[in-house]
């Protein structure tokens, strides 16, 4: 039934958009917006790109919108070529439209059929304690997750029921765990697999897993280079705004000291550099420690300021000089990183690569506060070296 929905999709929204662009701007041939449809569908069962598509991450849904809207592209410029038919800009952005309206309401479907996703995983074992957090992410997934002590109260469970579980993670140390006869027929997953498939984050307690993690290549460098300079033009106009506001409001206030925080950073191989931030505490408030929730060090006026993070804004700056991308591992004060590199493994490992102003543990974790919570963030930030893609790079941005 799903497929049906996404097929109705890909033949609707072309179309549609077709309808409005011929009808309104007097260009185009509604023709062409009718192979478009046509073709869109043939090719995304050519490739395969129907198949659990709500089960794929959604970098991988971005790498289907950019392949299936470049070459249909390709082939509408064919098109009007053979008929001679003017190309207008507004035809031309047109079908650059349709694979975002394409992805996005593909999107909004996925949210109102809240049913989209029955796989039920079977989680065997106690080796890693998933946190609430771990087990919201699956159930927002639309997973329908179970626990099993061990691997005979799983056996048990699927004996006695004729449903068999469709995924069963081995949460459990690999010398205390043969696989049973009665798995045979069970689709089983290691933990490791299951951290990195599902939740995307690396189970560093495995370190089989990022032993020989990479760095990017020169191209993956040059395409982030590319993305950060486009995001310094973007913010640089929000930056020069909110710091007037900063520097008019302490000026109010009477508040003595430069609007410019500057810390030192762990950067790209644990070397320090000069972070800058906007002033959003009292003078002298980092030398009591970390920020925590409700820290009333912070500036009433700035407190919006900092929860919607725009006093990072600076940073652009950073990434200016080449301190920093706009996305990676977020650069860690030096007095912090130090005390998380003695309490956690390989956690110099995240300084491989250039730190950016938001990242993967950014948008999938909370704010940290403690070594627990690096240790999450650490996983999550390995994932993003180990998989790094444009698509996975986008998503973020997103």
């Amino acid at each position: 039934m799903i497929k049906l929905y996404l097929i109705l999709n890909d033949i609707i929204v072309p179309v549609l958009v077709g309808f409005l662009t011929t009808s309104l701007f007097l260009v185009g041939d509604m023709t062409s917006y009718l192979v478009y449809s046509f073709l869109l569908v043939a090719f995304s069962f050519l490739k395969g790109f129907y198949n659990n598509y709500y089960s794929i991450h959604f970098s991988e849904k971005l790498r289907i919108s950019f392949i299936t809207g470049t070459t249909l592209i390709f082939f509408q410029l064919i098109y009007y070529s053979l008929n001679d038919i003017y190309i207008n800009i507004a035809v031309f952005f047109s079908w650059i439209l349709i694979a975002i309206l394409i992805l996005v309401i593909r999107y909004i479907f996925k949210k109102i059929n809240y049913s989209t996703n029955n796989v039920t995983i079977s989680i065997i074992g106690n080796l890693y304690k998933f946190s609430d957090h771990e087990i919201k992410i699956l159930t927002n997934k639309q997973f329908i997750v179970y626990f099993y002590d061990n691997l005979e109260k799983y056996l048990e469970k699927i004996d006695s029921e004729s449903d068999i579980h469709n995924l069963a993670v081995i949460n459990m140390p690999a010398t205390g765990f043969q696989k049973n006869k009665s798995l045979s027929t069970v689709n089983t997953i290691s933990l490791t697999q299951f951290m990195e498939n599902y939740l995307r984050k690396i189970y560093i307690d495995d370190k089989d897993t990022y032993i020989n993690i990479n760095k990017y290549d020169k191209t993956d460098f040059i395409i982030k280079r590319l993305i950060d300079y486009v995001a310094v033009l973007v913010l640089m106009p929000l930056l020069i705004f909110v710091s007037l506001y900063m520097v008019i409001m302490k000026l109010i206030k009477g508040y003595r000291g430069s609007f410019i925080f500057i810390q030192k950073r762990h950067g790209l191989n644990q070397n320090a550099f000069s972070l800058f931030k906007l002033r959003t505490m009292h003078i002298d408030s980092d030398s009591q420690g970390n920020t925590v929730k409700n820290d009333k060090r912070v500036y009433l006026f700035a407190k919006f300021v900092r929860k919607f993070r725009l006093d990072e804004l600076p940073q652009i700056i950073n990434i200016f000089f080449g301190d920093m991308h706009l996305v990676g591992p977020r650069p860690e004060w030096t007095k912090l990183s130090d005390m998380y590199a003695d309490n956690i493994d390989n956690y110099e490992l995240r300084n491989i690569v250039r730190p950016g102003i938001t990242g993967w543990a950014q948008v999938l974790y909370q704010y940290g506060f403690d070594v627990d919570d690096s240790k999450q963030k650490l996983m999550y930030e390995l994932y993003y070296i180990k998989n790094w893609t444009i698509w996975l790079e986008l998503e973020i941005c997103i």
